[in-house]
């Protein structure tokens, strides 16, 4: 732990500044950037997940000849979406960006073709997501509507959809036959009847597959892309009531009382690291709106909205070069002064005369500054709000061009004038002015000071983003081990267990649904990896469009010990794998890890050169996890009392 916590200190220390030469970072090397661009990418790869990165991995690699698959339960995020909060511009990020891609394009043709008599299928009707629109927004006004799935998403979710297709769907289509179909209805009953008591309850209703999905637009768009690209059509989405999708076990107040336990650890964890404090202080000066409150998280989710649509990094305090526009007025202006200044009289200026030197004051005067934040009070108050287009008496001319000459003073003479005060006895022993009492008055009773603006030049670089995510990296590496983390996973996730326990029984006792999909979060995958006993950081880290997948399996050959009769299927021939963005994690599930695992050699699909370890878990280990062992490290049996524990918060486990 020590040589990690140095390591990252002086990576950390290598890439941040946050002093004043933060926003030119010095880089020479051409080796050195050339690696920084790699992490870069790395980074791009691993959190964005773009499209053209999702294939498929070892989904669906088993001994066909050996094993019968009985059905699929996916788990998927959401795709890229944009941010959760408001930003600075972010409504100008690049986010309604539309992919190039034959595959999304036959999509939005599909949903166009549905939607042709009105509403599609899937949202008219008494249903929960009616009227819910089936692709994200492609208006002006909402470039990176926050939390919207962005045409990004959602290819990356019909690319997953893709990948289902491929493994599953020979295995699984409508024409597959499925043996035992009146034998195994009272297989599990037989096994695990006195376990799980009611929950043995299961409906006739005769559905080949079930698809979940939380009430946000993001997850509904996501589900109907992966349905529609793994089977063809769209799905009649059930609504999860949780983020959790927690079902009829979802109050528990223990969650809370470790949730606030989470934070502390979290704030004391972040102060520990005063270097990674300042940054996101800096970073969110620049990203956000308001900084209510200081979040590694939410800084590292504004800025995946920069990484994952390739936009600019932004900056704070920066001034804009003049466009070709100004300077090309400001080159008349220029030459208007030097033709006509020198010789007119000040009493005897018309107005189109005044407006045109008005208008090279606006533009030459630097108003960021504290003389000229003042100076702009002054005179914006005798005449930004006069019309110009109204005549001039002479104490108007007169207080105009004192205030004029006033300005032009000040441009030539920019670092005598450090004071307002100073400025206005110039201006007084320049003209004696007969309005100069009222001027007095004025400035006395309305004038305030300014609210200070950030000034300070600063510009988020790479090895910031990259310092960040190193920091992030570490951090997720502590919640792996976090004994309250885990405890809270185990409480969130254990109505999706539960629920994916019941609905692998019916597949291998009644051949159905064959096929359920849950569309989720970052937070419904994260609880569910801290269940399962997964430990890598890696897995904890979720990007968009992850999926995991838990495959049901039986044997095929059901033949007695003498292989003479064929016999009836027992609840030992089911097993499963679980997959997990592409790699086989059956083997690290935390009640898989015995002897009783199969384990075979597969070829990769795609590359023959490849070949894989495959694992299968017999199907009763989950089933005596989910009913045994689940809430061990409560001392408890069941969710009720593994929620009571901590009562009302002032216990400490």
């Amino acid at each position: 732990m020590s040589v990690w916590i140095f390591f990252l200190i002086t990576v950390v220390y290598k890439y941040i500044s946050v002093g004043e030469e933060t926003a030119a970072v010095k880089i020479a090397p051409q080796e050195y950037i050339s690696k920084s661009d790699a992490k870069f990418k790395k980074i791009f790869l691993r959190a964005c997940n773009p499209a053209d990165s999702i294939v498929r991995g070892t989904e669906g690699l088993v001994d066909s000849e050996t094993w019968l698959l009985q059905g699929i339960l996916v788990l998927t995020r959401h795709g890229d979406r944009g941010p959760l909060t408001h930003l600075k511009g972010g409504d100008k990020l690049p986010c309604d960006t539309v992919p190039v891609s034959t595959l999304l394009k036959s999509y939005e043709e599909f949903v166009s073709n549905a939607s042709v008599g009105g509403r599609a299928w899937w949202v008219s009707g008494p249903r929960p997501f009616h009227n819910f629109p089936s692709l994200p927004p492609r208006t002006a006004a909402t470039r990176c509507a926050l939390g919207q799935l962005t045409h990004t998403g959602l290819l990356q979710m019909l690319t997953v959809g893709n990948i289902l297709r491929e493994a599953y769907g020979d295995r699984l289509g409508p024409d597959m036959e499925l043996s035992g179909k009146k034998e195994t209805g009272n297989i599990l009953r037989e096994a695990y009847g006195d376990r799980l008591g009611p929950d043995m309850e299961l409906s006739g209703k005769k559905e080949t597959g079930v698809a979940y999905t939380t009430r946000y637009r993001r997850t509904f768009q996501s589900l109907q892309a992966v349905a529609w690209a793994s089977s063809g059509n769209a799905a009649a989405a059930r609504e999860a009531h949780s983020v959790a999708f927690c079902f009829r076990d979802c109050a528990c107040a223990a969650q809370h009382v470790l949730a606030r336990k989470i934070n502390t650890q979290l704030k004391t964890r972040l102060e520990s690291h005063p270097v990674i404090k300042d940054l996101i202080i800096k970073l969110s000066k620049v990203l956000f709106e308001s900084q209510e409150h200081i979040d590694a998280d939410v800084v590292r989710d504004a800025l995946l909205a920069y990484v994952c649509h390739e936009a600019p990094l932004p900056c704070v305090g920066k001034k804009k070069s003049p466009t070709k526009d100004k300077i090309i007025l400001r080159k008349k202006q220029n030459n208007y002064r030097e033709n006509n200044l020198s010789s007119r009289n000040l009493l005897e200026v018309d107005i189109d005369t005044l407006n045109m030197e008005l208008d090279y004051i606006n533009n030459q005067l630097d108003f960021n500054n504290e003389v000229g934040r003042k100076a702009r009070d002054i005179i914006g108050k005798y005449y930004d709000s006069k019309d110009r287009k109204a005549p001039l008496d002479f104490d108007a001319q007169m207080e105009r061009e004192k205030l004029l000459y006033y300005q032009q003073r000040y441009l030539d003479n920019a670092d005598g004038y450090e004071d307002v005060v100073i400025v206005k006895k110039n201006l007084d022993a320049d003209f004696n002015f007969p309005n100069d009492a009222r001027m007095d008055t004025d400035f006395d009773e309305d004038y305030r000071e300014p609210t200070p603006e950030n000034n300070e030049d600063f510009c988020i670089q790479k090895e910031h983003v990259m310092s960040l995510f190193a920091y992030l990296e570490w951090s997720y590496k502590q919640d792996m081990k976090n004994l309250h983390n885990r405890r809270r996973g185990l409480l969130h996730a254990y109505g999706l267990i539960h629920n994916i326990v019941q609905n692998m029984i019916r597949m291998i006792s009644e051949n159905k649904p064959k096929y359920v999909l849950y569309s989720g979060h970052d937070k419904t995958l994260q609880a569910l990896i801290l269940a399962l006993g997964l430990n890598s950081y890696q897995h904890y880290n979720i990007q968009y469009a992850s999926r995991m997948i838990f495959e049901v399996y039986r044997k095929k050959d059901l033949r007695d010990e003498f292989k003479l009769t064929k016999r009836k299927a027992i609840a030992q021939d089911f097993y499963f794998r679980v997959v997990y963005n592409g790699e086989d994690v059956t083997s690290k599930l935390s009640f898989c890890k015995n002897k009783q695992n199969v384990i075979m050699k597969v070829v990769d699909p795609v590359n023959n050169i490849k070949i894989y370890n495959t694992y299968l878990c017999p199907i009763e280990n989950i089933v005596r996890f989910i009913h045994d062992d689940y809430f061990a490290s409560f001392n408890a049996s069941n969710f009720k009392d593994a929620c009571s524990i901590y009562g009302t918060g002032k216990h400490v486990i």
